[in-house]
């Protein structure tokens, strides 16, 4: 199969192209258009680029990452492709360490059975250690022992975690992580600027949602922001709907990582895909406003229901990015933090058939996940 753009995402710049698919990898990348022959379809203006990347998000259409329910992942791989997403980390929450254990079963379940659609990558275990401050509930003191017994539940299926660093003993979980390939990211946190530091010169890979669930970037105590923004080793995260975190520091966080270090997440929960309203579940009770941010009752905000498209083209618009910041945040950048910049990420010849098709204003046209069309 082959296909066309004048707008094709070809190193970071917008370039006519035709792309050969055979069979789920990508098996050529012309930019001699006028000589193309055989074209299956022509996108004509459309903006081709490689399948965003969500390595942060909890739930969608009434059901999440901590249930335990197969259903839910199978629904949420079904309907990723519709936003343009064909690969994604299923993040659980802090829960019970029986919850945990049966939420990370029923992920394995789905991972193993290959189901068409959005590629799952692995897991994403945000919880359970975080930090008291800005988790109020079931946390749990950082145990390699405990991790082993969530790793081997998920048929050895994490591959990124969330970790209030300063709760964890001579940093003995971050380091057996990052001896063993699993990505470590800082937040739910208040940890200090030097011990952030101290983190990521150890290995830790990322900032979970910079600015959200974490302390202050105060001029004489910088803390995790501090770090965040400062060290070029660590991915940083932002949530970029625009009231996570204010435009302008979605400028600075963007302008501080710049094209290589920024990824942008949905951070979704449950609630994601539903109607503005009040809904309870088994452990809180959340309002989705008209903005589609999720808010507890004391009005602390509780996940988002944006869409990567819709992130991506508010970096461009409300944050004054750049194309390429913005774009790579969501498809090379999470690759290279996750170690599959080598099959996904970009398009190019050898790379996997992960692409999606977009209008001007970031409206999904066609996804390919595999080289399989979804839509």
């Amino acid at each position: 199969m082959k296909i066309k753009s004048n707008n094709c995402w070809l190193n970071e710049k917008f370039t006519p192209a035709v792309i050969t698919i055979e069979g789920d990898k990508i098996v050529e990348v012309s930019v001699e258009v006028d000589k193309a022959k055989d074209v299956d379809v022509d996108y004509g203006n459309a903006k081709i680029l490689p399948g965003l990347i969500d390595v942060h998000t909890h739930g969608y259409g009434g059901g999440d990452a901590s249930q335990g329910d197969s259903e839910i992942i199978r629904k949420w791989i079904s309907y990723y492709p519709k936003e343009g997403v064909t690969t994604f980390l299923p993040g659980t929450v802090t829960r019970s360490e029986e919850r945990i254990l049966s939420s990370l079963k029923a992920i394995k379940t789905v991972i193993e059975e290959n189901t068409k659609g959005a590629y799952i990558h692995g897991i994403f275990l945000q919880g359970p250690y975080t930090s008291h401050e800005y988790n109020p509930y079931l946390i749990q003191k950082p145990s390699v022992e405990q991790f082993k017994k969530f790793n081997e539940a998920s048929g050895f299926n994490i591959k990124m975690m969330g970790l209030a660093v300063e709760k964890d003993e001579n940093h003995e979980v971050l380091k057996y992580c990052v001896s063993n390939s699993i990505k470590v990211c800082l937040g739910f946190s208040g940890v200090s600027y030097q011990e952030a530091i101290k983190a990521a010169e150890e290995g830790a890979s990322s900032v979970i949602h910079c600015f959200n669930g974490m302390g202050p970037l105060h001029h004489r105590e910088p803390g995790l922001p501090g770090a965040a923004l400062s060290t070029d080793s660590l991915y940083t995260e932002i949530i970029a709907d625009g009231i996570h975190v204010h435009p302008a520091v979605m400028n600075i966080v963007g302008r501080c990582k710049g094209k290589d270090k920024l990824i942008v997440i949905t951070d979704s929960s449950r609630y994601k895909g539903l109607a503005p309203g009040r809904y309870e579940s088994v452990d809180r009770k959340v309002t989705i406003g008209e903005d589609g941010a999720g808010r507890l009752d004391n009005g602390m905000l509780a996940g988002s229901c944006i869409t990567m498209p819709q992130s991506v083209k508010n970096l461009i618009e409300i944050g004054n990015l750049p194309e390429a910041t913005a774009i790579n945040a969501a498809t090379i950048n999470p690759a290279r933090m996750l170690g599959i910049d080598d099959k996904k990420g970009i398009i190019e010849k050898g790379y996997d058939a992960d692409i999606v098709v977009f209008d001007k204003n970031y409206k999904v046209i066609q996804t390919y996940c595999m080289g399989e069309s979804m839509l």
